[in-house]
């Protein structure tokens, strides 16, 4: 069934939030305007959030946590509202599809196949989440009659940050273990793409998730974002974004004594040996790094190739980007659509101007790109170095910075990955088991894969080292990072 654009953005009211299980007018009456990045046209409006809408979604939390301890909302019932929710996101899978791709640029293609299927994938694995989490027992060591016993109790009203790239499944990572773990949430979007983070807190409230338990602020980082870390009743954040936010996120918090994890920025370093199978890494780097227009936290944007394989190696990556279908986003033919803004598109521009205009060259097709919205053609750098803002800086763009080595001293390959202030995600490729083993050791990364590029796994804790953020999400680890643990002695 195909749901067209109109009826898709109906189900979203304009210019309101959703706080306490209903659609809320914003206290200042502001509005942002909402648009579409592949065409630049605007398609709505959302409620410019404010202290005051915080505050108030912030007691609908606080309120919601009160009742469901009196009345025990149990884990058996938080498990069966996160799956009934999973359920709701495939029942109305077209529909989130075409809010993703009008709201996001994303072509609708890999809204259904990627972020629809991957959004209740998340929800269905946090719901086993809520009936897992236990204390423990444990003998004391000093002699007397009493015991020791551990409880973990959630951790209160969560504050919820997310990033404009994958918004649907951006919610859904972070409610799942926050509600899993007995939270309620407070979730702020971001501004360029709110839109089905409202429809998915509209469908939670169906799906036995009591009001309140998911409120959705919409509005600027700088005002409602700022106002819920500030919030003195919100008892942890967790932000995905940029590292110069997350920055004053963590500061901000720390000042507070208030829980926290940041997942920020990356320059992640795919490394290629020369034992590796090179249509494999070929196919694998050019996904990770073109894929959602190249704006991915964890994408492998700089290629550390042996020079013996490097040409043929960077011409297999050109030539699959070049293959790429660009064009309108509801065309089901379409691969890449555009960056979300332009703002961003200049952004990503500029620092390929800047590597060319320092000797880089640029390996892209050239075609002619579409008159109307943000596009950026796929493109490899190469002739680049450390030192240069391409190769430094997170460009968060379909750019490849590829760079040649000829050492084959494992010390020295790994020096050249971790040359950078990030450290979210590491990637190596070769046929050799030891050679994986031995640069795992050696890179500094909250995450390294081997012969892979792909997304992580649900069950493997994931996050980044030094400005790459602190923290884990996903796995067991990321649902007790929602919890306080308790230690109770008792003396009998």
């Amino acid at each position: 069934m195909t749901v067209d654009s109109r009826a898709a953005l109906s189900r979203v009211q304009p210019g309101r939030h959703h706080i306490g299980g209903q659609w809320t007018s914003p206290a200042s009456g502001r509005l942002l305007d909402v648009e579409d990045p592949a065409t630049g046209a605007l398609i709505g409006q959302i409620a410019a959030g404010s202290a005051a809408d915080v505050d108030l979604a912030v007691a609908a939390a606080g309120d919601a946590m009160q009742v469901a301890r009196k009345r025990k909302w149990t884990p058996p019932q938080r498990q069966d509202a996160l799956l009934a929710l999973a359920r709701a996101i495939e029942a109305n899978g077209e529909e989130l599809a075409v809010l993703e791709t009008l709201d996001a640029g994303k072509p609708i293609t890999n809204a259904r196949r990627i972020d629809i299927p991957a959004s209740a994938a998340i929800l269905r694995y946090f719901a086993g989440w809520a009936t897992k989490l236990t204390g423990e027992t444990m003998e004391l060591s000093h002699p007397g009659n009493a015991n020791g016993f551990t409880l973990r109790e959630p951790v209160g009203v969560v504050g919820q940050i997310i990033p404009w790239n994958y918004p649907l499944m951006g919610a859904a990572f972070k409610i799942g273990p926050a509600i899993a773990a007995g939270c309620a949430v407070v979730l702020k979007p971001a501004e360029q793409s709110s839109l089905s983070a409202l429809r998915l807190a509209a469908l939670a409230v169906d799906c036995g998730v009591p009001a309140g338990f998911l409120n959705v602020v919409t509005g600027s980082g700088v005002e409602a974002g700022a106002a819920l870390v500030a919030h003195r009743d919100v008892a942890k954040i967790s932000f995905t974004g940029s590292t110069a936010t997350g920055i004053e996120i963590a500061a901000d918090c720390a000042r507070a004594m208030k829980r926290v994890t940041v997942e920020l920025g990356g320059k992640s370093a795919v490394i290629v040996m020369p034992d590796a199978d090179l249509d494999a890494a070929a196919q694998g780097i050019a996904m990770s790094i073109f894929l959602n227009t190249g704006q991915t936290c964890s994408a492998a944007s700089r290629l550390l190739v042996h020079a013996s394989i490097a040409d043929a190696l960077v011409e297999r990556i050109a030539q699959i980007g070049a293959a790429m279908a660009i064009g309108p986003t509801m065309a089901p033919e379409t691969q890449l659509g555009p960056a979300i803004s332009a703002i961003q598109r200049d952004r990503i521009l500029g620092y390929v101007e800047g590597a060319l205009a320092q000797g880089a060259r640029a390996l892209r097709a050239g075609r002619p790109l579409p008159e109307r919205g943000y596009y950026v053609e796929p493109t490899v750098l190469t002739g680049v170095h450390p030192g240069m803002a391409a190769v430094d800086e997170e460009i968060f763009g379909p750019v490849l910075c590829a760079m040649p080595f000829e050492t084959a001293d494992l010390d020295e390959i790994a020096a050249l990955a971790n040359d950078t202030r990030y450290g979210l995600a590491a990637y190596v490729w070769t046929g050799s088991l030891a050679t994986a083993h031995g640069l795992v050791a050696r890179l500094r990364a909250g995450t390294v894969r081997i012969n892979a590029c792909g997304g992580a796994d649900l069950s493997m804790p994931t996050g980044g080292v030094r400005q790459s953020g602190f923290g884990r999400e996903n796995g067991r680890a990321g649902v007790e990072a929602y919890t306080e643990l308790k230690a109770v002695k008792m003396v009998y």
